[in-house]
């Protein structure tokens, strides 16, 4: 078992590497290296991965959509691009949400919402309307657009001379989201973001069972529109369709990406509800498209993914899966001085760490061949581990993920 190398740079990547070997295959929940390890994917890769790798079926739709066409300029309906947006408006999305936008990644499609949010008050002639409140913690993304709006200090750090200025709330104050408006300037504001389950800044973070309806009722009062940034939390992850029907409350626009392919292609979403949509189509506004906006590959992939969670009833797995998980890290964690808490929903549980470093953990656990994300939002800030394993998960495998968890605090802690 080679030892990783914090340090290392991949030659495609600015980034230091894990660097675990090669990963030549994947099965399962299980990522297999060049030289023969096979590692225990504990998070979906990066909250990705949710019908489990390797599944054949994914490249057979998307090899017949690459025979029959291969770039068409996003403006433009293709047969799968056309079946998604359809599928998605009459299996997945609520009564309402009638319009999807294809993106390639979360970042882009937070981006996109927000540029949304603005196009909606211009062609209600609201033109100051521009601010986007978000929270910390929180993390939408690394353009510089949805880094302005995050509450992920660390992701932030250097860039804040290159950002606009929005205004940040705690994520747990519906008080807070009322002053925040009130400061900015009601007149100002286009909208509010937010993670139903905070992900990589605050591992699992849930509010409390009143903010939503809280924070719902402000926006309405103040004319500010929500979106959901569901791009962790959306398809199934955490037990329901989406991150917001745990709470009761609707989003006027929906962000999604991760779990809408499973990782198979790269692929996001916006979904907005018709009466966004409306005051655009009346002023015949648009929203630009990204090159690769819904490729048709990708939404074969999707198709044939989303199929596979309702056929196998994988979203009602990973409420079953997630109760499992979060008694086994319990049993294996919860005596541990440096477990402050063990929270969230379904199949996205956060372990929150005291007097120790995520990354730390995160490393040993690899040597022991199980892949965990570290999150935080900054040193030593809301740092801990965050479990995001492929819905598919046994019950035997969960069980690894929360000895080896065990094991690898316990060696950095020693």
């Amino acid at each position: 078992m080679s030892e990783p190398n914090p340090g290392h740079r991949s030659r495609f990547s600015l980034t230091p590497q894990p660097a675990p070997g090669t990963i030549v295959r994947a099965e399962g929940c299980e990522l297999i290296t060049d030289d023969g390890r096979r590692i225990l994917d504990a998070a979906g890769g990066a909250v990705v991965n949710n019908i489990g790798h390797g599944r054949a079926e994914i490249a057979d739709a998307v090899a017949a959509a690459l025979r029959q066409v291969d770039y068409v300029v996003p403006l433009w309906p293709t047969p799968n691009r056309t079946a998604l947006a359809d599928y998605l408006v009459e299996r997945w999305l609520p009564s309402g949400f009638g319009q999807v936008f294809f993106a390639g990644g979360g970042s882009e499609a937070n981006d996109t919402a927000m540029r949304l949010a603005r196009m909606y008050h211009l062609s209600r002639g609201d033109e100051q309307r521009h601010r986007v409140i978000g929270r910390i913690p929180s993390y939408h993304g690394s353009t510089l657009a949805t880094l302005a709006i995050g509450g992920h200090m660390d992701r932030r750090d250097g860039f804040d001379p290159m950002l606009a200025e929005h205004p940040k709330v705690p994520w747990n104050s519906a008080e807070a989201v009322a002053a925040a408006i009130e400061g900015a300037g009601p007149d100002t504001v286009a909208a509010f973001i937010a993670e139903p389950v905070i992900g990589a800044s605050g591992p699992g973070l849930v509010a409390p069972l009143d903010y939503w309806a809280q924070v719902s009722e402000i926006c309405r009062e103040y004319g500010v529109l929500m979106i959901s940034d569901e791009v962790m939390t959306g398809f199934g992850r955490t037990g329901l369709r989406w991150g917001f029907d745990h709470d009761h409350w609707e989003p006027d626009i929906i962000v999604s990406a991760k779990g809408l392919t499973g990782g198979y292609a790269p692929l996001s979403m916006v979904a907005a509800h018709d009466r966004v949509v409306a005051p655009l189509i009346e002023a015949d506004k648009g929203v630009m498209f990204f090159t690769y906006s819904g490729h048709d590959s990708a939404c074969a992939a999707s198709l044939a993914v989303l199929r596979i969670l309702e056929a196998e009833g994988l979203m009602e797995r990973a409420a079953v899966q997630g109760e499992r998980l979060r008694s086994a890290l319990t049993a294996a964690l919860g005596g541990s001085p440096h477990v402050n808490e063990i929270r969230g929903r379904g199949l996205l549980l956060g372990v929150e760490l005291q007097g120790v470093a995520s990354i730390d953990v995160v490393m040993a656990a690899l040597e022991r061949d199980v892949w965990i994300y570290p999150g935080g939002s900054g040193p030593a800030v809301n740092d801990g581990l965050l479990f995001a394993p492929p819905l598919v998960v046994t019950d035997d495998e969960i069980d690894r993920m929360a000895q080896v968890a065990a094991e690898a605090l316990s060696a950095v802690a020693d």
